[in-house]
């Protein structure tokens, strides 16, 4: 444990925690950060979870081998990769065997390198497919290898989806991780646009959002903008955004996941993942 014991940056277990009790895991893979969530058997409620900084390629393989959840006896889970290479079909044009295609109008595909994954949310009214490295996966599949794929876009479109009743005529969600953000655009409770910005400063941050404004026609001082997540990560704060926009503020997510006793301190991350399950599509 002392190779993964260097790079975890932050672990929670619940008071009676046992490896023999986790039924799945939910995995999400950032850019720089991995995030492993164990579900208790019982009910899918969170009974401990490990939050990796990422900094070097031998890093992931090295957490790979020594995490305790991972290498548990439980052989299952759900990983979702969050990167640039992904795209939105509609469901009722999607057609598994031109995966690759759809793609590759939004990035390049190579097929001896990329697997094409894709998961449908909002009663597979939408398709999410991206990109995964064969490589990549290949690491995870010899630990857990009953694992399914997803791009990170599914779980966070999904939980946007879910929030869209009673909206104003106008509406921007954002959520936050290290050095990025998904945005999503509602005009009238339909969905109008989102996508993935990587922000390493403050300025890349303005300039997305009113770029975002600009592309939807919406009243940069009407507009309602909600912000899901650690302002720090995108380098930025409430104060320094409420000069610009009159209509924002910082949300706490809506929660659709319980806990075992001991282990809800992980909702302090502020990841959408701390507080959201994917919902299986119909």
């Amino acid at each position: 444990m002392a190779e993964a014991t260097n790079h975890i940056q932050s672990r929670f277990n619940s008071d009676r925690f046992d490896v023999q009790d986790i039924s799945n895991l939910s995995l999400f893979l950032y850019e720089n950060l991995l995030t492993v969530i164990a579900h208790c058997q019982s009910d899918q409620s969170i009974a401990a979870a490990n939050i990796y900084s990422l900094h070097e390629g031998q890093d992931l393989e090295k957490i790979l081998d020594h995490d305790e959840l991972i290498n548990a006896s439980n052989t299952s889970g759900r990983l979702y990769l969050h990167h640039q290479r992904f795209t939105l079909v509609p469901g009722i044009l999607f057609n598994p065997a031109h995966s690759a295609l759809y793609l590759n109008f939004a990035t390049e595909v190579n097929p001896e390198r990329d697997e094409v994954v894709y998961t449908g949310i909002a009663n597979n009214s939408i398709q999410i497919l991206g990109a995964a490295d064969k490589a990549l996966l290949n690491l995870f599949d010899a630990r857990l290898p009953e694992m399914e794929t997803s791009h990170g876009a599914a779980h966070v479109l999904d939980y946007f989806l879910h929030q869209n009743k009673d909206l104003l005529n106008q509406e921007i969600f954002v959520h936050t991780a290290p050095n990025c953000m998904y945005v999503a655009g509602f005009k009238d409770s339909e969905l109008m646009l989102f996508n993935r910005f990587i922000i390493h400063e403050e300025q890349a941050l303005l300039r997305y959002l009113f770029t975002v404004l600009q592309q939807l026609a919406f009243d940069q001082s009407h507009c309602k903008i909600s912000i899901l997540g650690n302002l720090d990560w995108i380098h930025s704060s409430e104060e320094n955004l409420l000069k610009y926009f009159k209509n924002i503020r910082q949300i706490s997510p809506t929660q659709n996941i319980g806990y075992q006793k001991g282990a809800e301190n992980l909702r302090n991350t502020q990841l959408l993942e701390a507080f959201w399950l994917q919902q299986p599509a119909v």
